[in-house]
Parts: C-alpha cells; sequence; structure tokens
C-alpha cells in the first residue's frame, strides 16, 4: 500500500518581491493620473470621470497582483512518485513537476561548490529561498530538458519518504547511515 506524504513550502518574501509591489502601487497612481492629465491638457471633462473609473479598476488590479505574489509549494510523494505543484495566492495551483524517485541520479544538501560541479539545463528552484543551506537538490535527466536539478527545502518526513526508492549511496549521504 502507497502511502502519501505532503508538505507545503511557504515561498519567503525578498528584495524582488518588495520591488514588485512598489512598481505595482506606482503603477496603480501613474495610469489614472495620465488621464487627468489629458483632461487637464484638452479640456475635457469627462475624462476626469474616466479617471476615477481607471483609478477603481487599478485599485482592483493592485490587490490581484500583490496576492499573486503570494507564492507556496507543495510536494507529495505518492508511492515513488514525486509531485511539485505551485500554489499562487491560494487561488490557483499549477503543475511544475512530477517525477519518479527512482530517476534521480542523486539528492544532496545545497551547496554552491556542490551546484557548480554539474552544469545543469533547467533548475527548478521551489525551496523557501532561492539559495540556503536548508535546501536539498535532486538531480535527473530528463529528455526533453536534458539535465536539470531540483531545488527544494523538504522536512524529515517527506525524505523519509523517499528513502526506500533512493540509490545506496544518495541515502548514505544524507542519512549518514
Amino acid at each position: 500500500m502507497d502511502v502519501l506524504v505532503e508538505q507545503i513550502v511557504k515561498r519567503q518574501k525578498n528584495a524582488k518581491y518588495y520591488l514588485n509591489i512598489v512598481i505595482i502601487l506606482f503603477a496603480m497612481l501613474a495610469i489614472p493620473s495620465i488621464f487627468v492629465l489629458i483632461a487637464e491638457v484638452f479640456q475635457l471633462a469627462y475624462f476626469i470621470y474616466i479617471a476615477l473609473f481607471v483609478f477603481f479598476f487599478c485599485i482592483y488590479g493592485a490587490w490581484y497582483f500583490i496576492s499573486s505574489l503570494n507564492i507556496e509549494y507543495e510536494y507529495a510523494i505518492l508511492g515513488s512518485t514525486f509531485r511539485v505543484d505551485k500554489i499562487i495566492a491560494k487561488r490557483k495551483r499549477k503543475k511544475v513537476l512530477k517525477i519518479d524517485v527512482k530517476e534521480f541520479e542523486s539528492v544532496f544538501k545545497y551547496t554552491d561548490e556542490e551546484m557548480d560541479k554539474y552544469k545543469f539545463t533547467k533548475v527548478y528552484s521551489v525551496g523557501e529561498k532561492d539559495f540556503s543551506t536548508d535546501n536539498y537538490v535532486a538531480r535527473f535527466y530528463s529528455e526533453a530538458k536534458g539535465k536539470c536539478a531540483i531545488v527544494f527545502t523538504p522536512k524529515e518526513k517527506l525524505l523519509n519518504a523517499m528513502r526506500p526508492y533512493l540509490n545506496r549511496e544518495t541515502v548514505k549521504n544524507i542519512f549518514s547511515v
């Protein structure tokens, strides 16, 4: 009988997150201001009403885009199948990756030196942070994308669910058995 193990990881907010918020808020104020400016230059009073309507629309749009910056990843292992889904603002789910754990060439703790050893054509960064020592890296080969890596932040329970399907050397490296 297969056991299902799931884990949700919330993406931590970084400087890029806050920069995106500033850009969205600036656009929310700049777009209606352009309509007000057009109304002043061309003496068109109804453009003020259009600017007011656009302003309310921009408030909704800003809320939508800012809330869409809240990202979580869900890791799920059922049998030997490892699946990663991206959850955007708790309202939309996208499949990122689905792979058999047996296809992992190796799984190791993230370090810059270890990552520099390999040349990856595709890196799936689905952890709490992009470059963190809490992350693990799973290497695998995809016929469509070539040498790939998954950078993720598993808990002990998730690693233990993977353990029976990993090769012996990887188990020794991760679990120090």
